[in-house]
Order: C-alpha cells, then structure tokens, then sequence
C-alpha cells in the first residue's frame, strides 16, 4: 500500500530522511484501522509544489520506483478521490489524531445504460471529532455506523439496489427512518442477533455483520451480573439467564446436549479432549450459544458447526474448537479472558463452575446452573486421603474437602472461572473426578494457563 506522509505547503524544499513514518492499514475483514510502523528508505531531495495551498501535499512512494506525483487528479476540493489508485477513495482528515481515512461509499448499484450519476454533495460542515470505534448498543436497532461487510468480509448490497438481490421488505422508502440510504449494516427489523444486510454474493441473500458492543466489550465482563452462589451444581442453584455468556453446549449433530465448552474468541471454543472421543470428525458435532435451557429455544439462540478440532497434542484433557464461522458477540455470547501464562491460582481463591450436568435430584435440571468452590492447591489434592498422586502439573483441583460441591458428567469440558481484577478468567476445564462431589475428592481440571502458549499459536496459524 502506498505511503502517504504530510509534506510542506507551495514550493517548499522536502527531504525524506531514513526514519520510522505512522501509515494506517485497514485490519482484516472487519473494517478497523490499525496503525502500523514502516521503514522509509534514504529519497534524494524533491521539490513539490502542491496547486492548492490550504490542502497538504500527498506523495506516494513505492519500493523500488521512482516517486509518483499524482497531480491533477481533481483534487480542488475537499471531496474524496482515490488519485493513487487504491483500493478506495479516501482523504485528510480535519481530526488532528487521523491523518487519513477511507471514505465510505455506497457501490453504485448495476443499473440500465442511460441513468445519471448522482452528483458530489458539498462537504459536510460538521466538526465533531469521528468516535474510535464503530460500536453498537443493545440489539443494534439503532445502529447508524458506517460497516458495511458481513461477518464473512463480504460487502453489502445498498439497501435501495435490487441487484444481486431482489427484495421489497426494507428499501429506504419503506423504513425512512431505519438509515437504510447506503449500503450500510443495519437491523430494521429488530433482529435479535444484531444489524444485517443484504449481500453482494449472488449466493447468499442476506448475512449479519461483526459489530461490538459500545458497553461489556472486554472478555470476561457479562453484561448480566452473575449470581456468584457459593454452592455446587450437585446441589448448586441456577444461573441468571446469560449471566455467563461464554458457556457453550457441545451437541451431537442431531442435537443432544452432552459436554460444555467456553468461547474464548469469536470463532474459537475450548472443551476437553475426552468429550471427542465418539468421533474425529468437526461434522459429528455442533456448538449452541447464547441459550439458558437445555432445550435451547431462546432466540438469542446462535448455532455454529464446526470447521476443525485441534486436540492437544501431548495428550493433555483440553482441544479447541474451531466454528465454521465468527458468533456475533453481543449482551448473551461473549468470550472469557484466558490467563498469564503458567499462573498458578493460589489455594482458597473462588472460582466457578458451570453447566447442564448431573443434579443427583437436587432441582435446576435443564437449565444453566452455578457453583462456586475454593481452590485447592496440587500438594493437597495429590495427598492419599484425597487423590493420592493422580493431579498432574498441567491440572488443578478446585472443590470443598466436605464434599457436596463439584462439577458432574454433563458438564465435561465446561469453564471454571476465577474473579481477578474486575473479570472473569478461565483457569480451568472441567476434566475429571472420583465419583461426584464426594467428600475429599474434588474435582480435577486441565490447568489454562499451561497452554496459552499452544492456543495462540494454533489460533494464529488456524
């Protein structure tokens, strides 16, 4: 990409020295800038004269040519152009912290030879500073931001074209007061899963876009504030509806709840290995999230299949789950944070589990319950009277020595959570135990922070 940098006004002596120059780059298929740091090789002395005094001179410079200098380009005005021939039109920006931008513009639909152009407007003369990020607030029904890709990168179809996709349900005429006058993501119908549009794919009509939350968007932050009881899923209590947002449920493809898993990032979920046992196969299984009951008829309700499993690969109990596509975080499905790598949680903090497991008859079957226990260092766990020496370094023991509170059989692979600086952080995955909540045998979980290491890169490299 070309590298702009502010020079001089008229006729003043420019001389690019060997230094580090601020470009912007735009960031994947989400439509966010990130900042970027590049080296400018040693350029002998130009002289540039730019035609319009009040405006900075733009200069593009590519490795291994000489420099170009796109005058005449129309660029009297302070409307967007694209005089170096990027992948869109941009500007200078009158925000003193951005440089420049691209500009979003709707695609001119396909339409009959003979119509006419719509005519530049005069700039806007509104100097509110742009917000940092695109953000929207609940179901997004008042989102007015400028995205304008799907959660697939695939640009959206103007809500007034009819090409591709012919439709008549929400054109600017019939919804004026929806912001449907570009080509922009937007939810005029109130869709619980967030703004929408129409696609440019011929293939697929319709698909929902990738927007934040302008409020709980760090991991491990619910919107809804859970519960905290203090108790145990065998006898634990039931949970706020989507007070932990990042629970998942692993399903058989036809539908049948059998292991828990957590959302760790918008296309990732970690669970046990031994819940993958039935099959090898990412077609076998399929993960629900955003549900509070077992039967899962909510309508925040997102289903993803899964595109591959990634067990680890010296054998421990944790593997990742990658969907075949990004959930949309909102209030009801967000990620937990992980954790420094190799932290040991010290003994008698509490930490939380969740899940639809095994009640023993002690009520809330069905729907999502909590349980809240102490950790229990590995020198402990690992005595005789307990565990006599099972617990393995890169596995943790949380539970009460009484018994009575304990993560069960259907709750394999789910979240254990610890409270630390103002958020929730998966320290562990619900593995294994000697019976269910029995007294001096707590349960046992693969220990997060021992494989940070190994899930970001198979994130990375994924």
């Amino acid at each position: 990409m070309p590298i702009r940098l502010l020079l001089p006004c008229e006729g003043e002596g420019v001389t690019l020295l060997d230094k580090m120059v601020k470009i912007r780059t735009v960031a994947s298929t989400l439509n966010r800038r990130a900042v970027t740091w590049v080296q400018v090789s040693p350029t002998p002395a130009l002289q540039v004269q730019w035609a319009a005094s009040t405006f900075p001179v733009m200069l593009t410079v590519t490795h291994g040519c000489n420099a170009d200098l796109p005058f005449n380009r129309d660029l009297s005005r302070n409307w967007c152009r694209n005089p170096d021939g990027d992948q869109a039109p941009w500007c200078y920006t009158t925000d003193p912290t951005v440089r420049w931008e691209y500009c979003n513009l709707e695609k001119c639909p396909t339409k009959p030879s003979g119509t006419t152009r719509p005519q530049p407007q005069e700039p806007s003369t509104n100097t509110q500073t742009p917000a940092e990020r695109d953000c929207k607030t609940g179901n997004g029904e008042t989102y007015r931001g400028p995205t304008s890709v799907t959660v697939l990168g695939v640009t959206c179809q103007a809500w007034s074209a009819q090409t591709p996709h012919e439709h008549s349900s929400f054109t600017p005429e019939t919804h004026a007061n929806k912001g449907l006058e570009g080509n922009s993501c937007r939810n005029p119908d109130g869709d619980v899963n967030g703004p929408w549009c129409y696609t440019t794919d011929r293939n697929k009509k319709w698909d929902y876009c990738q927007i934040s939350d302008c409020a709980g968007l760090e991991c491990g932050t619910p919107v809804v504030k859970p519960k905290r009881c203090f108790g145990r899923i065998v006898g634990g209590c039931v949970s706020k509806p989507h007070s932990w947002p990042w629970q998942i449920s692993l399903r058989t493809i036809t539908g049948t709840h059998f292991c828990g898993g957590t959302l760790i990032h918008p296309q990732w979920v970690v669970t046990a290995t031994h819940c993958l046992e039935r099959s090898s196969r990412p077609s076998s299984y399929k993960v629900l999230l955003g549900v509070h009951t077992e039967l899962a008829n909510e309508v925040s309700k997102q289903e993803r299949r899964l595109e591959k499993i990634v067990k680890e690969p010296n054998g421990a109990d944790i593997a990742l789950l990658k969907l075949e596509r990004p959930v949309l975080i909102n209030d009801k499905v967000q990620p937990a944070c992980l954790p420094e790598k190799d932290y040991i949680v010290p003994s008698g903090t509490e930490c939380y589990v969740t899940g639809w497991g095994e009640t023993q008859g002690t009520g809330g079957d069905g729907t999502l319950k909590e349980a809240g226990f102490p950790v229990i260092e590995n020198r402990v766990c690992n005595r005789p009277a307990y565990l006599n020496g099972r617990v393995k370094d890169h596995e943790m023991c949380a539970g009460n020595i009484e018994g009575g509170t304990d993560s069960c059989q259907g709750d394999s692979g789910g979240p254990l959570v610890c409270y630390s600086q103002n958020r929730f952080v998966l320290q562990g995955v619900t593995s294994w135990g000697l019976g269910c909540a029995n007294a001096m045998k707590p349960g046992v979980y693969a220990r997060v922070s021992k494989f940070v290491d190994w899930i970001d890169r198979t994130i990375k490299t994924n």
